[in-house]
């Protein structure tokens, strides 16, 4: 029986050769991409190798990151954030947990569906790929574009400052002029019907560079001549879960912007605008976060912001000064003016109102965040503020002594 013949037999192996071939490229490229996301996972060991790697030479992270890279990095990455009048990271961290869910959706749909050739393992590695790379990339990305910070040398380092415990004299007399400023400066300002501070949340947000602008010249070892204005500081969409976890302002690395809590206690808002501040400005540790809010406070011309400054860290001291000598504490809080009390109890309220099961879980995790990053006393560090308070007061009394000597 007579066979059909093929006139182009060359041209069928050629034509096989390349479904072949691309069937392979396909089933690589799969592999591939089944692959990609605990390649990305790869990053969080990176990111932790890099913090601790700077963290043998932090001299080298000052001169090398916080005074060169750090400023340029900042001005990019806050640019998109600039442009917006809403939180850029937020939109961002909507659409991430929106994917999450979806994601989440499509693999319970699978599994309800209960085909016997549903590949729910692998679905389900792929998935925990999908987590892990994307908390190689946060992780990663946090330490590069800010989280060196951390390990930059302290403040008192830099400024030669004597970093001995303060003794019961000096945090009183720390308590007593912070006590006389506040209450000398709340006489200057107006309150509302309840006798509670009134603030114009937009005119803070105007004035809150002036202060950091007269600190510059002052502190230039600590903020770099090359950082740039800070971007405008946003009210959170999330503001109610910020007043859930007692929070009044956070910052975002990843897209260089200070967040602020809408409902935040009028007398703190100025204080809380200037330490967000701090921290687009490179100052990491909570603790000269505060400081370098308070003195931005302490230098502004208005005195809604200096009463607002002295009024936050003369709660830090107090706190102090109530632990060794709660004689000294009560005599002090007993100067307080009645305006100033009120602002004090109004702010109470708002804590004690917003303060539950979850601003308790909250402060774990953040109190272990701190600690995670160099910070040993986590959520307490905040009150380490006064340590520098009373060394600057230290310098200040060494200099006057000096210059009566000269004379």
């Amino acid at each position: 029986m007579a066979m059909a013949r093929d006139p182009f037999p060359f041209g069928s192996m050629w034509w096989n050769a390349i479904e072949v071939h691309s069937q392979m490229k396909t089933e690589l490229a799969k592999k591939k991409h089944q692959r990609g996301p605990w390649i990305t996972s790869l990053l969080l060991p990176f990111g932790y190798g890099i913090f601790w790697l700077a963290g043998w030479d932090p001299e080298l992270v000052e001169r090398l990151y916080a005074e060169r890279v750090f400023p340029p990095v900042s001005r990019l990455i806050s640019w998109p954030a600039r442009l917006l009048p809403w939180s850029l990271g937020e939109l961002l961290l909507i659409l991430i947990l929106a994917g999450m869910v979806l994601s989440l959706m499509g693999f319970v749909r699978g599994l309800m569906a209960r085909t016997p050739d549903f590949p729910w393992m692998l679905l389900l590695l792929k998935r925990a790929g999908g987590l892990f790379g994307l908390a190689g990339v946060l992780y990663a990305s946090f330490v590069l574009l800010w989280g060196l910070n951390y390990l930059r040398p302290p403040i008192a380092n830099t400024l030669e400052w004597p970093s001995e415990p303060p003794n019961v004299v000096e945090l009183q007399g720390l308590c007593e002029a912070l006590a006389l400023d506040a209450n000398q400066l709340r006489k200057e300002l107006p309150s509302d019907e309840r006798g509670v501070l009134r603030v114009d949340r937009q005119f803070v947000l105007d004035r809150r560079n002036d202060g950091y602008e007269r600190l510059r010249g002052q502190l230039m070892p600590v903020l770099p001549a090359s950082m740039h204005e800070p971007s405008r500081p946003k009210i959170a969409i999330f503001s109610p879960l910020m007043s859930r976890s007692l929070t009044y302002g956070m910052y975002l690395p990843w897209t260089g912007e200070a967040l602020l809590n809408g409902s935040t206690p009028a007398p703190a808002l100025p204080f809380s605008v200037c330490h967000e501040m701090a921290h687009q400005h490179g100052i990491a540790r909570e603790d000269e976060a505060n400081f370098i809010g308070y003195l931005a406070c302490r230098l502004h011309p208005d005195p809604l912001f200096r009463y607002s400054g002295a009024r936050a860290v003369l709660g830090e001291a107090m706190a102090q000064l109530w632990a060794v000598a709660p004689e000294a504490a009560k005599a002090i809080r007993a100067s307080l003016t009645r305006d100033v009390l009120a602002d004090e109890a109004a702010e109470a309220a708002w804590l004690h109102l917003h303060k539950g099961r979850f601003s308790r879980a909250q402060g774990r995790v953040y109190d272990g965040y701190l600690k995670a990053q160099g910070q040993v006393d986590g959520v307490r560090s905040y009150g380490r503020v006064v340590d520098l308070l009373i060394a600057e007061r230290r310098m200040a009394t060494k200099a006057q002594r000096d210059h009566k000597d000269k004379n």
